[in-house]
């Protein structure tokens, strides 16, 4: 067996409960933890005493903690310190140590084994000041942090790959260490003491989960709601209605000359136009002057949750004032996300929460040339206390696998819109950065409370000045 974090220990019912009475009277036991942010398919955990059980949303972690994913499982794992680290399908991927007390005092630690499988990663404050506090140990190496960002993956063989996606990242083994700066690879083999170099070859995960575009299903279904009499109480369309006051989210690139469609990419508030199935077919955008957009063709990737509406319009007319301005191919479209945005009064003043991944549209070249890709992954958090607001986005286009991460540069808690700017690398394929890639957002809250939140975004700085656009929908 080996003997990277395989030790287990067993507590007598005596020595389970004194620790629980001793974690429920400790200050920084609740700090000490992960917790679940969603879980898709087969994922369980195995505590340290042995037990094992099925892993769900909300289950908190901590040291000793195994998690084992199956062919179909995803989890994401938010740790108190700020960090992130999202298992990957045939997985399986150790908590061996994880202290944190609400600060970086020199006690901290995030001691993590990657057994098999892959994983991805963004780190908080363990590591800041001290990397050798943020380690994973593979069959084959030790992985240290002197970044934020990284893919890691353990390749049937034992041998281990990993991609630093911002900041460097070190490979090391008995042979010795190398620096893997952002936007590259390294290998280490599993010969232990030969030295890990750098390759071209990247982490390859697995594509996503087949995802279900359209309405999510109502909680209750007509008939399950009745009144205090038992009659049927009927349920709110699950639908967008025309009308103004929207927030749009909105941008694209199409026709003959690669013309952009939305400059700047947001209207709001807007007058917009549904059709039945909650699709936005029009809307207007305030500059100069009023600008109606009118939108023809087909709707590809369209979804709505009754607060948000997305999609990506391709295969026809986009109308300007009446008058035609674009004619998008397949490969081309205007991605859009629409939605009330959030009362002003109604924005959390404090607090800090994570908005998972909803929806999405297959993002698009601007130059058309290749076919619509995947968002693999994407997660919003937003600190309404220290007016924080960052994002994290994964894509796959033309085999090159894009990932980004920014920081907000307008959000504040009292204000429904923001702009998030950031950078992004490229790995695999003949589509990806030619230099440094940037990221661009831009996006809104939606619902009372700031529940939801929608953003198209930008990726620029790919070859031939070709970018990528796309559009998403969040929930916390």
């Amino acid at each position: 067996m080996n003997d990277i974090g395989r030790n287990r220990f067993k507590l007598s019912p005596r020595g389970v409960m004194l620790a629980l009475v001793s974690a429920a009277l400790s200050e920084s036991a609740l700090a000490n933890t992960g917790r679940v942010d969603f879980v898709i398919g087969n994922v369980q955990v195995t505590q340290a005493d042995g037990r094992a059980r099925a892993l769900q949303k909300g289950t908190e972690l901590g040291s000793g903690d195994r998690i084992t994913s199956g062919a179909d499982g995803r989890a994401q794992i938010r740790f108190s310190d700020g960090a992130f680290v999202s298992v990957q399908p045939n997985t399986e991927f150790d908590i061996k140590e994880y202290r944190f007390n609400g600060k970086a005092d020199g006690t901290e630690s995030a001691l993590f084994g990657l057994f098999k499988g892959a994983m991805r990663t963004i780190t908080g404050l363990v590591g800041h000041t001290n990397r050798n506090k943020y380690q994973i140990a593979t069959p084959t190496a030790t992985i240290g942090i002197r970044g934020t960002g990284g893919i890691i993956q353990v390749n049937n063989d034992g041998s281990t790959l990993v991609v630093g996606t911002s900041g460097v990242w070190s490979l090391t083994n008995n042979g010795g260490t190398v620096d893997v700066p952002a936007g590259t690879a390294g290998f280490a083999g599993t010969n232990r003491n030969a030295l890990p170099r750098l390759t071209r070859e990247g982490p390859v995960l697995p594509p996503p989960q087949p995802r279900t575009i359209g309405p999510l299903p109502p909680t209750y279904v007509a008939g399950d709601l009745v009144n205090s009499a038992g009659q049927p109480v009927s349920i709110v369309p699950s639908v967008l209605t025309s009308g103004p006051g929207y927030a749009v989210a909105f941008f694209g690139v199409g026709g003959v000359n690669n013309t952009v469609i939305g400059t700047p990419p947001f209207a709001m508030p807007s007058n917009a136009v549904f059709n039945a199935a909650g699709q936005l077919t029009q809307f207007d955008q305030s500059l100069t002057a009023l600008t109606t957009y009118k939108l023809g063709g087909t709707v590809a990737d369209s979804g709505t949750d009754g607060i948000l509406s997305w999609g990506r319009w391709t295969n026809g007319d986009v109308l300007l004032n009446g008058s035609p301005f674009i004619t998008l191919t397949t490969n081309e479209g205007l991605h859009y996300v629409t939605g009330t945005p959030s009362p002003v009064a109604s924005m959390p003043g404090t607090g800090n929460f994570t908005y998972n991944l909803i929806g999405a549209t297959s993002p698009t070249f601007s130059n058309g040339a290749s076919a619509p890709g995947v968002l693999n992954s994407a997660s919003l958090n937003g600190n309404f206390s220290t007016s924080v607001l960052t994002i994290n986005l994964s894509a796959t286009a033309a085999g090159t696998t894009f990932t980004g991460s920014g920081t907000s540069t307008t959000f504040t808690s009292t204000f429904p819109t923001f702009n998030i700017t950031g950078n992004a690398t490229s790995v695999g394929g003949t589509a990806g950065c030619s230099g440094s890639c940037f990221l661009s957002v831009q996006g809104f809250f939606a619902g009372a409370g700031a529940t939801r939140a929608g953003i198209e975004y930008q990726i620029t700085g790919l070859t031939a000045g070709n970018y990528l656009v796309g559009a998403a929908a969040f929930a916390r």
